[in-house]
Formats: C-alpha cells, structure tokens, sequence
C-alpha cells in the first residue's frame, strides 16, 4: 500500500467520524485489520494522522473558518470538511509542503466529490498558503 492509499484510508475515517461519533481508535485498528496494512510504517503514519487530527480538531476547525471567504464552516459538506481537516493538519501542524498536500488532496477529491468541490477546496487551500506567507 502507498502512502497515497494510506491517506486516502485516513480521509474515509475522518470523513466516517464526521457522521458518526464512534470510536476512533477502535475504528482505525478495524481499517487496518480490513485493509490488511502489515507495513509498521504505515500503521505508524494512518494511526498518528487520524489521532493528530482528531486531538487537533478544535484548533483545525477554527483555522478553516479563519481561512473561509464568504463562506461559513457549517455549510461545508462531510467531503470537505474531512478533507480540509487533513490538509491543515498536514500543512499546519506535520509542516508537509503544501504543493504535496494540495496535490494529494485533489486526487482524493477526484474520487470522491464533484468538479466544483475539487476546485473549492483548491481555493481554500491557495487562500491558507497565501494567508501564511
């Protein structure tokens, strides 16, 4: 498994915690065991991702509002708010390059939303570089 898939593992169970309020470590071990991911590197990534985001999810959530132009936090759907949770924690808090982070994000999108929601969120994430430099 890529470390590609392995993000695109941790957007499905932010984007299930967004609908649902289970148990999110329960939840990542369940992921792992069904997606067979053996790699400790891998597990490693997944695990401190999905828990970086969730003990980050009050800081993220209010950067992303900060980051929205005419736009409230509450309209977004699950599709983005998952995904733009993961993105700001990867490019507020992991440091990753936001060219990387962006990208990712996109192929994530193309997979999972609709045209104007990939560039929506290519906007907001432009808007946060942007805003940060």
């Amino acid at each position: 498994m890529t470390r590609s898939e392995i993000r695109e593992e941790i957007f499905k169970i932010l984007f299930e915690r967004e609908l649902v309020d289970n148990g999110i470590a329960k939840r990542t071990d369940e992921i792992i065991n069904e997606e067979n991911i053996r790699n400790p590197k891998h597990i490693e990534f997944l695990k401190s991702y999905v828990t970086g985001v969730e003990d980050n999810k009050d800081f993220l959530v209010e950067k992303i509002k900060a980051t929205l132009k005419g736009w409230t936090y509450e309209r977004l759907g699950t599709i983005e708010k998952a995904l733009l949770k993961l993105s700001f924690y990867e490019i507020l808090i992991e440091k990753m390059e936001y060219e990387i982070v962006i990208n990712e994000t996109m192929e994530i999108a193309k997979k999972y939303s609709y045209n104007d929601t990939r560039e929506f969120l290519n906007g907001i994430l432009a808007q946060l570089v942007n805003d940060m430099k």
